[in-house]
């Protein structure tokens, strides 16, 4: 490999470590700004029992039946900035009449306070929810 080459492999490498910091950054701020509302999302996030799928093209209820069979506590996907709020909204309804044991949100930038800075769904186990809820005396509207 000439000098060339590898000085663009190292900024290439370099350019992917810096996205993937971004990427992380922006869930982890999110869930530190929701933590009056959902305590523990920051702590699902830091020990990786959050499944974060981006773009699923599709995909919502083959993932959301991965996510049931698996030890994750919440499923996020993220979508392309110009996802619409009708399209989150779909996909919520999609998944809860197919899975009726699940909860699913929609999150949109749009909708700004506690929104997500990108267009994502949330998935969880609705009974586990209700349980964490109690423990923090969540009370539903």
């Amino acid at each position: 490999m000439n000098a060339g080459n590898e000085q663009e492999q190292r900024f290439k490498e370099k350019e992917k470590e810096q996205r993937i910091q971004e990427e992380v950054t922006w869930v982890e701020d999110y869930f530190i700004s929701i933590r009056k509302l959902c305590p523990w999302s920051l702590k699902f996030w830091m020990e990786n029992k959050i499944l974060h799928i981006k773009y699923p093209n599709k995909c919502e209820l083959t993932w959301s039946a991965c996510f049931t069979a698996s030890k994750h506590e919440a499923l996020l996907f993220e979508y392309d900035m110009d996802t619409s709020i009708d399209k989150l909204y779909e996909v919520t309804e999609k998944i809860e009449k197919k899975y009726p044991e699940l909860i699913a949100f929609w999150s949109h930038p749009n909708e700004k306070e506690n929104n997500t800075p990108k267009p994502c769904v949330i998935v969880q186990d609705r009974s586990t929810l209700t349980d964490l809820r109690k423990q923090v005396g969540y009370k539903d509207e």
